[in-house]
């Protein structure tokens, strides 16, 4: 019955040039089919004029549903659905076909792709189309069209890791990034499109960078943009010039009081715990819009649903915790208990032997790290650390962890896995069952899922054996 009134009404509102169809190409075979919460026809309609206005080619016929009885009757002809309940899955089962992740436009409204026959190794010509409309949709410009609406606010308060309070403009657009840790951040809430200059953490060496051009091909263009940005040095000059409107910063960066006078909003990241990790996520978010927030609290859940795994498996092992010197860009450099190394080998079970002292990187003495005399001995990728560093210097033979063969590196597929960043979670993972033989946390198939899930890389079942075997 709602069919055939939809139908009716159709018909006469094609008459009256008032039925939401794209006048182009509106009955071919690449016409989207947009089903949406009758509520939300207004801001659906004004992103998809939007988009269409930037892509002349697209045509699109929107319909609209009134319950969840309505909604079931019509999804089978849908490929696009706006609705409010969007952390569910839509009523529709497919033999094969794609159900994306939810894209959200509103904080009570989201949108998924219904691709039922991208099946095997095919894929709707409509997919492609379809991708990008959300992704304008949550953009920058999709956010102003919301807020030009009053369906969002022109400005957006946050208080960052630095204690402070921050007015930042809504949408978004030019982020620079001096800190090669909360790059990752905007990655992971999908916000690599908004970075016009940035540093990465640990992305010196070419296997890394090839990586990360893998997954964003804008990538050279964002890492090369300036002469200076990190936490010791910014070229202010070169940020105002790429018009930036929010800079991401270190709480400890050195240039803090003489960026502030630029008057761009500065977010400040400190975190050294899985707590302000969470913390860290839950800013940015906040900061650029309702799908980087909605991405945010996704990272975080799953998270803390590994951490609260890896606790449980460790705590039945019930096994002495094995004593771990984290070396730092130097062989006599140690992590201190303030870092957020010295968390990842307390969660993996392990206690680090710099537990005790405070601050960051340490300097130590071979004697000393006799007196601990560690059982297992992690190294760093970046800064030039190496196991061979340790291993082959005859007078580190005297440690145990050296005789035994337990000297390791961490992983590094785009980032440092031991740094406060979101693929730490993996590196905690690989922690916990280097520190327990036997254990198994599935870290093949949870490095997978992460790299598809927050980066929309398809990583190679042979660089997942790489990084956990």
């Amino acid at each position: 019955m709602f069919r055939r009134t939809i139908a009716v009404v159709l018909i006469v509102l094609m008459v009256l040039g008032g039925w939401h169809m794209a006048p182009t190409l509106a009955q071919e075979d690449n016409t989207i089919m947009v089903l949406a919460a009758a509520e939300s026809e207004t801001p659906v309609m004004a992103w998809l004029d939007g988009f269409a206005a930037q892509n002349p080619d697209f045509s699109f016929v929107l319909s609209l549903f009134g319950d969840d009885a309505s909604l079931a009757e019509n999804i089978a002809g849908a490929d696009l659905l706006v609705y409010p309940n969007f952390e569910d899955a839509p009523p529709i089962d497919f033999e094969c076909g794609t159900i994306s992740r939810a894209y959200v436009l509103l904080p009570d409204l989201g949108a998924r792709y219904l691709a039922s026959t991208d099946c095997g190794d095919v894929v709707s010509p409509k997919t492609p189309i379809m991708v990008d409309l959300l992704k304008f949709m949550v953009s920058p410009d999709g956010q102003q069209i919301a807020i030009d609406l009053g369906l969002l606010p022109n400005v957006i308060e946050v208080t960052d890791q630095g204690g402070v309070t921050v007015q930042v403009p809504q949408p978004v657009r030019h982020i620079a990034s001096a800190y090669g840790v909360a790059t990752y951040y905007a990655y992971v809430v999908g916000a690599a499109d908004r970075i016009v200059a940035a540093s990465y953490i640990g992305a010196k060496g070419p296997a890394v960078q090839d990586t990360l051009r893998k997954i964003d091909p804008g990538f050279d263009a964002r890492f090369n943009a300036m002469s200076a940005l990190n936490q010791n040095e910014i070229n202010l000059e070169e940020v105002a010039a790429l018009q930036t409107d929010l800079i991401l910063s270190s709480a400890r960066a050195q240039w803090l009081d003489s960026a502030a006078e630029l008057g761009i909003p500065i977010l400040r990241f400190e975190g050294e715990t899985p707590e302000r990790l969470i913390e860290a996520m839950t800013v940015i978010g906040a900061a650029l819009g309702p799908d980087a927030a909605y991405r945010a609290a996704q990272f975080n859940a799953y998270y803390q649903q590994v951490l609260e795994q890896i606790s449980a498996e460790v705590t039945q092992l019930n096994a002495a915790p094995a004593k771990v010197y984290f070396s730092g860009t130097e062989p006599l450099r140690v992590a201190s208990g303030e870092m957020y190394q010295s968390e990842m080998i307390e969660l993996a079970g392990g206690v680090s032997v710099g537990a005790e002292l405070t601050g960051f990187w340490n300097d130590v003495n071979l004697e000393q790290i006799a007196v601990w005399d560690p059982d297992v001995i992690f190294v760093p990728t970046y800064g030039g650390a190496s196991v061979e560093a340790i291993t082959g210097a005859a007078e580190w033979g005297i440690l145990r962890a050296v005789q035994d063969g337990k000297v390791y590196q961490l992983p590094q597929f785009i980032s440092p896995w031991d740094t406060p960043l979101p693929d730490s979670i993996l590196g905690i993972i690989w922690m916990a069952e280097t520190l327990h033989e036997g254990l198994d946390l599935g870290c093949e198939d949870q490095a997978s899922y992460f790299y598809n899930e927050f980066y929309g890389y398809n990583i190679s079942d042979e660089e997942t054996m790489g990084l956990c075997n």
